[in-house]
């Protein structure tokens, strides 16, 4: 007589340290089927979607109001529809994960950290070089940030908010760092964290939400900011015949070999950055930010300044194509 062992749910299993055997089985249990099909389609659905009702204020359904609304609340409304759809579905696909309580990350830590912690006491001194590349980085971003906003199409007067922008980042990094938090800077960044932090609140219903339905709403949002991007919009015209590339202002004024040329440059210091930010010498990426200035002025050696004035994107592509039909107007008539 064969006696059977009972029927095990995983979580017992896993308790009187079973293991699972099966080419159907992994380390934490049986697969479970279908998952990574309804993954990959709940990642494009969410992407889709989300570029389509973003579109969805130059359709001609619906008055013109309720057309504008969904277009701004597309990416709201794109999760709500996934989780909804993921729900009925059925699936076990992989969820958010939100904590439970509002507390440090680590439970080894509290609040406030102790800035030396067991480091000896020259440490504090030492780490003054990278506070200051810090230091140097943190302002260029907030100068850079500031000439964007400042141009002349915005018609704006420059006051003290620039100066309270520049305190505020002070400040906050300071908090920041005793706390021991990410850095961020500026009240809409501050106000966004703070909503940020409110959500502990909401953890039963963003619990939720599928990850690959954010992951669609990542890989979006990084596709449409690369929108009116000249840089890439130079990197197509690579694999773009002379005759189907478009009308840009720079392909007017600049051979297309030095428009490459630029592009292949801007493309090398890009990838450059990128692989010291993400190795062991991420330390010098505020000096790499700073020796781009030394290499925009070697540019200079192979390049004119009135082709640089088109290649390096100081002024919107529409306005410099009106200025630029305008002049052409004007000597027509002349």
């Amino acid at each position: 007589m064969v006696f059977l062992p009972p029927c095990l749910i995983i979580e017992e299993c896993i308790s009187l340290h079973g293991h699972f055997v099966g080419t159907a089985c992994g380390h934490h249990g049986p697969f479970t089927p279908d998952v990574l099909f309804w993954s990959v389609i709940l990642f494009f659905s969410t992407f889709f979607m989300s570029a389509f009702l973003k579109e969805f204020k130059t359709s001609r359904y619906f008055p013109t109001k309720i057309r504008s609304m969904i277009s701004d609340f597309a990416v709201f409304l794109t999760i709500v529809i996934m989780v909804l759809l993921d729900f009925v579905v059925g699936v076990p696909s992989q969820k958010l994960k939100v904590p439970s309580k509002f507390q440090p990350t680590r439970d080894d830590r509290g609040w406030l950290i102790n800035p030396i912690g067991p480091n000896p006491w020259w440490t504090t001194l030492v780490a003054s070089i990278p506070a200051l590349l810090c230091t140097i980085l943190i302002f260029m971003d907030q100068q850079i940030t500031a000439v964007i906003i400042n141009r002349k199409e915005h018609k704006l007067l420059k006051g003290c908010g620039y100066h309270l922008d520049l305190l505020m980042v002070g400040s906050m990094l300071a908090v920041c760092s005793i706390m021991g938090l990410p850095w961020f800077q500026r009240l809409t960044g501050l106000v966004i964290f703070l909503l940020m932090g409110c959500s502990v609140f909401m953890t039963g219903a963003l619990q939720f939400i599928p990850m690959p339905v954010l992951y669609g709403v990542f890989l979006y949002m990084g596709a449409s900011s690369l929108k009116g991007i000249q840089f890439f919009d130079r990197l197509k015209l690579f694999g773009m015949p002379a005759k189907h590339q478009p009308d840009f202002i720079y392909l007017r004024h600049v051979p297309l070999r030095k428009v490459h040329l630029f592009t292949i440059t801007q493309l090398t210091c890009l990838v450059l950055l990128w692989v010291i930010k993400t190795s062991p010498a991420a330390i010098i990426f505020p000096m790499m930010v700073l020796a781009l200035v030394f290499i925009r002025k070697l540019l200079d050696l192979c390049f004119s300044k009135r082709e640089l004035s088109y290649l390096d994107d100081l002024m919107p592509e529409w306005k410099k194509k009106n200025l630029d039909d305008a002049s052409k107007t004007l000597e027509e008539v002349i």
